[in-house]
């Protein structure tokens, strides 16, 4: 499986104050590794999945020495070992988002938030480059912002980039060629630099000429295909942005086929771009559209056999969210709605769905697992987003 971490769950059967018990037939096979250079452990470990990182480091204090420290990173680095791993950004009213991790505890998936990392701005736009999360921009609570945090997941540590231009609050963000390109969330809707990019090898932000206007009032979602960044605005509208082109098109409205079904929660695998669809127009609660067929004239189409999802999933899916994570499906999605807070439990749901294109060019997907990630009884959480890095 591959959305997994190696923070420990730290759970200790509901008592935080336990002393964790070492597993039954382990203690022996760690004391005979120990007896082995240092050097040749770490390379040992390196090659466990970081799944089975917190169970190992309750066996001994040098197996937990070892999976904390920067040199065990440098070895899986060598040796070219690395894995999908699924942030999300969660709020819990009236606190800004802050990040969590998914991953694996004793077979099943959990949700657990990093700590070590500061709090978040609401509404900012987030890409990923290899272990990196960019957080571009968003809000204060009293102020758009044009501040630039980048996350390094493998060490959960933080360091800031020059500002943007001009200050931008959900905007739409993609990387093509080097360069991340963000567009909208001005407080001036039209703007000469409704559209900047930074450059990764300069480190600088460049204007790119584009003036245009959010005539949609705010963006729902974006995702990148063969360096096109399409984005989705919160009246229907849709802008496809062409960097190698030099353009930007735009549809107001209901005027493509692409954003008739298109929801917040989508990502894309293999240059096709997944949804969902929980009145289940197309006959299926997931759907598939390939932005090559054309944003007019292309089709939503169903991805067949997915069942088993979570009850929640029809009711609550509108505020869901997707992330390709290795070739898979991620879907978070919560027990009640965001928009009120309900008394008792509240739960996020996680579900995994394995992809398969079958002959004739039909999509089908397998649910893999179904889970309960996260409980809490305090405010009902907003995904606000999830993305996936590689670690």
């Amino acid at each position: 499986m591959a959305a997994i971490s190696d923070i420990p769950d730290g759970d200790n059967g509901g008592a935080p104050n336990k002393k964790p018990q070492e597993p039954a037939g382990e203690v022996e096979t760690a004391t005979s590794l120990e007896s082995l250079p240092d050097v040749l452990i770490e390379h040992i470990i390196a090659r466990v999945p970081r799944s089975n990182h917190p169970e190992m480091s309750l066996v001994s204090k040098l197996f937990r020495r070892i999976i904390a420290s920067p040199g065990l990173r440098l070895t899986r680095s060598k040796l070219a070992i690395s894995e999908h791993v699924l942030y999300a950004l969660l709020a819990f009213p009236p606190h800004p988002p802050s990040w969590h991790i998914l991953y694996r505890s004793n077979a099943s998936l959990r949700l657990r938030r990093v700590t070590t990392l500061p709090l978040m701005p609401y509404g900012s736009a987030v890409v990923t480059i290899g272990h990196d999360i960019y957080v571009i921009g968003g809000s204060d609570g009293t102020r758009y912002l044009s501040s630039v945090t980048v996350v390094d997941c493998r060490t959960h540590t933080c360091r800031s980039l020059p500002s943007m231009r001009v200050a931008r609050f959900r905007a739409a963000a993609g990387v093509i060629d080097g360069k991340i390109y963000v567009m909208g969330g001005c407080e001036n809707r039209i703007s000469k630099d409704w559209v900047e990019l930074f450059d990764l090898e300069r480190q600088i932000w460049l204007g790119t000429g584009a003036e245009d206007s959010d005539v949609s009032g705010g963006f729902v979602t974006y995702d990148v295909v063969k360096d096109k960044i399409y984005v989705l605005g919160r009246r229907q509208s849709l802008h496809v942005c062409e960097p190698k082109e030099g353009r930007i098109i735009i549809w107001e409205g209901a005027a493509s086929e692409l954003t008739g079904l298109w929801q917040g929660s989508s990502c894309v695998v293999d240059d096709l771009l997944y949804t969902i669809d929980p009145m289940c127009w197309r006959g299926h609660p997931i759907i598939v559209f390939d932005p090559e067929e054309g944003v007019v004239e292309g089709v939503w189409k169903p991805v067949k056999g997915v069942y088993g999802l979570p009850p929640c999933f029809h009711w609550y899916a509108y505020e869901s969210r997707m992330a390709n994570v290795g070739g898979k499906l991620v879907i978070l999605v919560g027990n009640q709605s965001q928009l009120w807070n309900y008394y008792g439990d509240k739960y996020i749901w996680c579900v995994e769905i394995a992809l398969e294109r079958r002959q004739g060019g039909e999509i089908w997907g397998r649910v893999e697992s179904v889970d309960v990630v996260f409980k809490t009884t305090e405010s009902s959480p907003i995904i606000e987003l999830c993305r996936t890095v590689i670690v």
